[in-house]
């Protein structure tokens, strides 16, 4: 090889490794660059973001809860509005006024004076709200009394063809529990209202239907307990010629006692037929009713529309007056033991 040839390779690679010298320090600065780049981007946005308590103090907060001044016992109310009660128009000159909803109601035809024997009321509560147990009620011969939820869906619709079945209908009014878990529904009557309110929504619960002959209480265990509150209730409602039921849902209920004292006629609840959903609850219950109407000559049961409640019922029913006794709708029961109740006392004077 001449040293010519020798020096022009020597030549060529010193060229490519300055070539290629040069490449790689642009590839550094490049990197280096997008380093920086990278760095002022991230030191931008950790500075933009507020301090963490800074974060939370822009944050919508949720309302703080009112905090009671010291213990107390007594819920507070919900803020919900009820419905307005219906207004009613005045009539007009040499018009008659409708008539109330109790001048329509209608007692099941029933005469019990000649006949001796044990009288049992069958009264089934919550009506009108469990659509299909309710037709199924119904549609158990009679005569059964039926009290409809006044809030139930299409409620006039429902008891007339009910009491079109032959039923005594009532209205099941809802009143203040004991239980603040529970949900009477709406338009209680609650004596925290105030008698204005009371009375607002006793008469609301009122006009839903008509044709009914009295009224009993949904729940209500804190309100019947209430001398003051069912004193009130009963002068509205004995205005009205209302006959009442206590469902007696609690031993300390004084809506009876209130009711007689107002000039309603009344009477309280002997059994419940189904406190637990089973059959064979309500079969014992049926025995005590039984029981309870031999030893007294009239027995009120109150059930409810459940399918268990109403699988014993029906064939029971087919079958009570072959054992002796008669089915009768609530306020006969209610008169026959307000007659003995007036021969007692005449008996005394």
């Amino acid at each position: 090889m001449s040293p010519a040839g020798g020096d022009q390779r020597r030549d060529r690679r010193g060229k490519n490794g300055s070539a290629l010298g040069r490449f790689l320090t642009f590839l550094a600065c490049a990197a280096g660059a997008a380093g920086l780049f990278l760095t002022g981007v991230a030191a931008g946005i950790w500075f933009s973001m507020p301090a963490p308590d800074a974060a939370r103090a822009s944050a919508p907060q949720a309302p703080a809860l009112p905090v009671a001044a010291g213990p107390s016992t007594t819920p507070t109310l919900a803020a919900a509005t009820p419905p307005p009660v219906p207004a009613v128009s005045a009539p007009r000159a040499g018009q008659s006024p409708p008539p109330s909803p109790v001048a329509t109601a209608t007692r099941v035809p029933f005469d019990w004076r000649d006949d001796h024997r044990p009288l049992i009321a069958i009264v089934i509560d919550d009506m009108g709200v469990a659509r299909r147990r309710s037709n199924r009620a119904a549609a158990l011969p009679g005569p059964l009394t039926l009290a409809f939820l006044p809030y139930a869906e299409n409620v006039a619709r429902q008891s007339h063809a009910a009491r079109r079945r032959g039923h005594e209908i009532w209205v099941h009014i809802p009143m203040q529990p004991m239980g603040f878990n529970s949900d009477p529904g709406p338009n209680v009557l609650d004596a925290r209202l105030g008698a204005a309110e009371m009375r607002r929504r006793l008469i609301w619960n009122l006009t839903r239907f008509d044709g009914y002959v009295g009224f009993n209480n949904h729940m209500g265990s804190r309100l019947t307990a209430n001398r003051d509150a069912m004193d009130q209730v009963m002068t509205a409602a004995g205005a009205r010629g209302l006959m009442f039921l206590d469902s007696l849902t609690t031993n300390r209920s004084v809506a009876y006692a209130s009711a007689r004292a107002a000039g309603l006629p009344a009477t309280i609840r002997d059994v419940f037929l189904d406190n637990t959903d089973l059959a064979d609850e309500v079969m014992v219950r049926l025995a005590e009713t039984e029981a309870r109407a031999w030893a007294r000559g009239s027995a009120v049961a109150i059930g409810h529309p459940r399918d268990a409640t109403l699988d014993v019922l029906e064939p029971w029913l087919a079958t009570v007056e072959g054992r002796g006794f008669r089915l009768a709708p609530l306020s006969a029961v209610i008169l026959k033991r307000q007659g003995r109740i007036l021969k007692q006392i005449q008996t005394r004077n």
